[in-house]
């Protein structure tokens, strides 16, 4: 199908998913109808991705692709979908190390799935070098695949590992620690909608207070000592269990940042 008969067909897309209570139908038309013209797929394909979506897969399942911050990453079964409510991580760091951005720069991002958080740093960050660290070695296949499509390899580094235990671990160079741990508390996983539950189990349980892995991460860098700065994405609904763990592990919050929804995601953290 060649770009101008697809275009043709995107008010009957548009049409097609608002019937069917997609939200956001305009947008996800459009991003159909850009990916099939670039894949060069046919109309029949077009209606499978239709298909699929109304079945209630994630449309970024579906076409193995969504967009981040500045970039579209690869994304599948293995790893948790790139979500907007993440990129106040990337903001907030952009501005706390604007002055000195071309200097040599080395972090890690932990729970790394896509990479999309870690990569997305790299490239606003021009002389940084990242540590990418996850579990699952089918989510750091997709990790490597991404710094791959984004030319980011040479600044990139991977380390399969549960969080910070790998014994060869060493911290000292690292400026901060950005993470996108598991936060969902056990009893609300079945209360995630429908798209969620795409996304591996593994990449969403947080345990019955939503904080098994903010507790493991702080107890581990307490035994590292680290001293640099750790930035955590939060879900809101813990938000009081997170600032009553990092109280009494006599840590100090340095700032609490909202997403664009409006809701608190981001816990600048230093340990004392």
């Amino acid at each position: 199908m060649t770009v101008e008969n697809l275009s043709k067909n995107y008010d009957k897309i548009v049409t097609y998913l608002k019937d069917n209570n997609i939200n956001y139908p305009d947008v996800e038309a459009k991003i159909i109808i850009n990916f099939a013209s670039q894949a060069n797929i046919s109309l029949d394909k077009v209606n499978f991705i239709l298909k699929k979506r109304l079945e209630g897969m994630p449309l970024a399942k579906i076409i193995n692709q969504k967009g981040f911050w500045n970039d579209i990453f690869y994304t599948n079964e293995d790893t948790l979908d790139p979500r907007a409510d993440s990129e106040v991580l990337v903001e907030s760091i952009i501005k706390d190390y604007n002055a000195i951005k071309s200097k040599k720069i080395n972090f890690i991002d932990l729970c790394s799935g896509t990479g999309c958080l870690g990569l997305s740093l790299l490239k606003e960050l021009p002389n940084s070098h990242c540590l990418f660290i996850d579990i699952s070695s089918k989510a750091m296949k997709i990790n490597q695949l991404n710094a791959k499509l984004l030319n980011q390899e040479s600044r990139s580094t991977f380390l399969i590992s549960d969080l910070l235990s790998d014994p060869n671990l060493k911290l000292s160079g690292i400026e901060f620690i950005v993470a996108n741990p598991p936060y969902i508390r056990s009893i609300d996983i079945k209360k995630l909608n429908n798209e969620t539950s795409y996304d591996p189990l593994l990449a969403l349980d947080g345990g019955n207070d939503g904080c098994d892995f903010y507790r493991s991460i702080i107890d581990q860098l307490k035994y590292l000592k680290f001293k640099g700065d750790l930035y955590l994405e939060v879900d809101p609904i813990i938000k009081d269990n997170l600032i009553k763990l990092v109280i009494d592990n006599n840590a100090k919050i340095l700032y609490i940042k909202k997403d664009y929804l409006g809701l608190d995601r981001l816990f600048k953290i230093t340990l004392t």
